[in-house]
């Protein structure tokens, strides 16, 4: 049984109860890992670039190597 399946055999409707996306531009997620900055991708979180803080980048699109990802991003710094 799904759960949008299980709200509905209650009554409920999903969409009610269901939290609405993000709203994302296209570009790249920034973590902390460990004390450095790394660039991520914003689907798969797989680290991408890891940056210092003089570094200075404008429309960089970069292609995530994640195995099961492989979508384009945005990175500007």
């Amino acid at each position: 049984m799904s759960i949008k399946s299980a709200f509905e055999s209650e009554g409920i409707d999903f969409s009610q109860v269901m939290n609405p996306p993000e709203p994302w531009d296209g570009r790249a997620l920034i973590k902390n890992i460990n004390g450095k900055l790394w660039y991520c991708c914003p689907f798969c979180e797989k680290k991408a670039l890891l940056i210092s803080p003089e570094t200075k980048i404008q429309h960089l699109k970069l292609k995530c190597k994640g195995s099961n990802c492989k979508k384009e991003f945005e990175v500007n710094v």
